[in-house]
């Protein structure tokens, strides 16, 4: 069994600066990935088979993620790519290798870097084909250079809805629609804005060079308006969006019907916090930052010894408070392996959290600007499948709720987020639905019970072939 100082499960902007950091300071480092390239969802690098002559043309993003990268692969660090973590029990990751093989690595300290994933938003045609994330049209265009469609139509909140369309249009997307849920900023939240500039300038300069392209481009944002249905009958054929009241609330005779093959989702992220509940780790919720959050010291610390976190997986904070933050996790765990003195760990980790706290300050205005609203789970009929890998529409889910605010029940007599996605797409809208019926706090419904495995995997993949069954099968012959 392999043993290193440090094991980093995630190879996003935080796992690599952490693994980086935590290197460069002598610790023995593995970092683990399930994607076939290092980046994350915002680093993503283009696929295996193609060759990046000109990194400049594909954008900030990829050269940042470039130089972070680099950085690692200067280091001493091993990298395992392909590879999924199931499970972490007794100091050991228990993971699938790129060659469908079950093994155990044992740590010293434990740094989780998961990353987050879209919000799901539950409407009627949903599941229609040419409906995606923000994230899919990411991952289409970074590593494919394949454009999601022809009539793209943009729904969300937040920077993710200046940002995204303005990239896709650079590409020559035909960008036909981009509706936020929340309102045109007005002075107040401006103002708010405005004092947590400093630091933060590079955001600001990024957001003006995406409007200014939305503007010359004639690609108008139209604020105050939440996507009600998506129609077609194979596919997408149009989409119908309205005016929402402040709880983002659809108004009745407000809607509008747009044609459109491809709607482009994007309300935010959900933080990925499977191993850390796995971990049985101390866990919060702020929907701000996503929903449910571990529960994290100054230092990235859980409530588990020799159990870090970093990154959006931890609360959705962006990707520079990820990288330094991933940064500060590594100072203190190379200081806990006497790697480092407690003197050049305050010196090292001052300046970086002096930025860290800017970054988020300013994170935090826009949390406020662009704040999640609970119309958000008000959208689906009485027809709408609310559980996709299970095809269960709501009308079999509401006789259920009447009779219970424990999500787990619902799960027993539903099947609701028994399939492959493990109640990553339904268990929150479910929970809002418990929480809407019974009067309680959507952060006070407990979710699902974690259990192994973190990810789905093949049966051969962790079946154990050394074992003989026979005597557990009768022979009738």
């Amino acid at each position: 069994m392999q043993e290193f100082d440090l094991v980093v499960i995630g190879g996003g902007p935080a796992g690599i600066a952490a693994a980086t950091a935590a290197s460069n300071h002598n610790l023995n480092v593995l970092l683990i990935d399930e994607r076939s390239t290092l980046g994350g969802q915002i680093y993503k690098r283009v696929g295996p088979g193609f060759e990046v002559k000109d990194s400049i043309k594909l954008g900030a993003d990829y050269l940042r993620g470039e130089i972070l990268i680099k950085s690692l692969s200067k280091s001493n660090a091993e990298i395992m790519l392909e590879t999924t973590v199931l499970s972490v029990e007794d100091s050991q990751v228990i993971v699938v290798t790129a060659d469908n093989k079950y093994d155990s690595i044992k740590y010293k300290k434990l740094l989780i870097t998961p990353g987050a994933y879209d919000r799901p938003v539950v409407f009627p045609g949903w599941t229609l084909p040419g409906v995606i994330t923000a994230g899919a049209a990411q991952s289409l265009v970074k590593t494919q250079r394949v454009l999601p469609g022809s009539r793209i139509f943009f729904a969300g909140s937040g920077p993710l809805a200046l940002a995204f369309p303005a990239q896709l249009s650079k590409m020559g997307a035909n960008i036909v629609g981009i509706i936020e849920a929340a309102p045109r900023p007005g002075f107040v939240k401006i103002f708010r804005i405005a004092r947590s500039l400093r630091g933060n300038l590079d955001l600001i300069r990024d957001a003006f060079f995406y409007q200014f392209h939305l503007v010359k481009s004639r690609i108008r944002i139209q604020y105050g308006r939440i996507i009600v249905s998506a129609n077609g009958t194979d596919r997408l054929e149009s989409i119908t969006y309205a005016r929402v009241d402040k709880n983002w609330r659809p108004i009745s005779g407000t809607e509008k019907t747009v044609p459109a093959d491809t709607l482009c989702i994007g309300y935010g992220f959900f933080p990925s916090v499977e191993l850390f509940k796995i971990l049985n780790c101390e866990m919060s919720y702020d929907e701000s930052r996503g929903g449910t959050v571990v529960q994290l010291d100054e230092w990235g610390s859980t409530s588990l010894p020799n159990v870090f976190g970093a990154g959006d997986g931890t609360g959705v904070s962006g990707s520079y408070v990820a990288i330094l933050n991933g940064q500060i996790a590594a100072l203190r765990i190379a200081y806990e392996l006497d790697k480092i003195s407690e003197k050049t760990l305050f010196n090292l980790s001052k300046s970086i959290r002096k930025e860290v706290n800017l970054r988020k300050k300013f994170q935090k205005a826009i949390n406020h600007a662009y704040a999640v609203k609970s119309g958000i789970y008000q959208l689906a009929s009485s027809e709408t499948i609310i559980c996709r890998c299970e095809s269960i529409p709501l009308k079999d889910l509401l006789p259920i709720i009447e009779s219970t605010s424990d999500f787990s029940v619902v799960k027993a007599y539903s099947r609701c987020g028994m399939g492959l996605c493990q109640g990553r797409n339904c268990q929150r809208q479910v929970s809002a639905l418990i929480a809407a019926k019974h009067g309680l706090d959507l952060g006070k419904i407990p979710g699902t019970t974690p259990r192994f495995p973190a990810k789905p995997v093949l049966l051969g993949q962790i079946a154990d072939s050394s074992i003989r069954d026979e005597k557990y099968f009768i022979d009738e012959q």
